[in-house]
């Protein structure tokens, strides 16, 4: 199971060009915008993982303004998702130890503090769409896939002044991400996770294809325990 708030030590810090109150801090294989000054290398701090939700306290009323939320399923609180501050994607968030005065002094690394803290994992009611029936956000390990449409910014075509290049032709289908992490194997559109419950035509497609025990002989084979597949997907039911 995963820990979505554990105790961890920040091994290296490094600035963000042109910042001058935030910088990096990287802990494990994440790295999240702090403030500067706020740790140095080595320091143990809270990691809170991507698709946590924070109960409210006063500790994270810094959050209020881009991560409130409020549902049936969930109540109130804050949703942690990847953010992108002065260029730099933050993955995750990171707080002192003695913002919380529940954790002991003598509190060992990797400790996890996720029930401790009241942390849930963030969940969305299910709920019918022409995906199939919707579960949740995109699982913390599949990004989404977007991509700068040269319509929105045509200063971008000089960018390709003297360089050859070629133009494809977009098909008119659906963002799609098939992953396998250590909860499971995952079904995805552009922003949320489906049900196999038969509704979704991206389940059955990728059934159809037997891309789970393709997916699963490939990390078996090449030793990895994390895999991701992305793409427009074009099939019947889906454009």
């Amino acid at each position: 199971m995963r820990k979505l708030a554990s105790l961890q030590r920040i091994w290296k810090i490094e600035p963000i060009d042109g910042a001058d109150k935030i910088e990096l801090a990287f802990v494990l294989g994440w790295q999240c915008v702090v403030n500067k000054g706020q740790f140095k290398p080595m320091d143990f701090a809270v990691y809170f993982e991507i698709d946590s939700f924070l109960p409210i306290r006063p500790e994270y009323e810094f959050l209020r303004s881009s991560s409130y939320r409020k549902t049936d399923v969930m109540g109130e609180g804050f949703r942690l998702r990847t953010m992108r501050f002065r260029g730099q994607t933050s993955q995750g968030l990171l707080l002192p130890i003695s913002d919380f005065e529940e954790l002991p002094d003598d509190i060992e690394l990797g400790t996890d503090v996720t029930g401790v803290l009241g942390v849930r994992k963030w969940e969305v009611e299910e709920r019918i769409t022409t995906g199939g029936t919707m579960i949740g956000a995109l699982p913390y390990d599949v990004p989404h896939t977007d991509e700068t449409r040269v319509q929105a910014a045509p200063e971008l075509i000089h960018e390709f002044d003297g360089i050859r290049y070629y133009i494809s032709t977009k098909m008119d289908g659906s963002s799609h991400s098939v992953s396998i992490d250590e909860n499971g194997f995952h079904v995805t559109g552009h922003n949320y996770e489906y049900k196999d419950d038969g509704l979704s035509p991206f389940y059955e497609f990728i059934k159809s294809r037997d891309v789970e025990k393709k997916m699963r002989e490939f990390m078996s084979i090449h030793g990895i325990n994390l895999l991701t597949i992305q793409g427009e997907l074009c099939a019947p039911g889906i454009q």
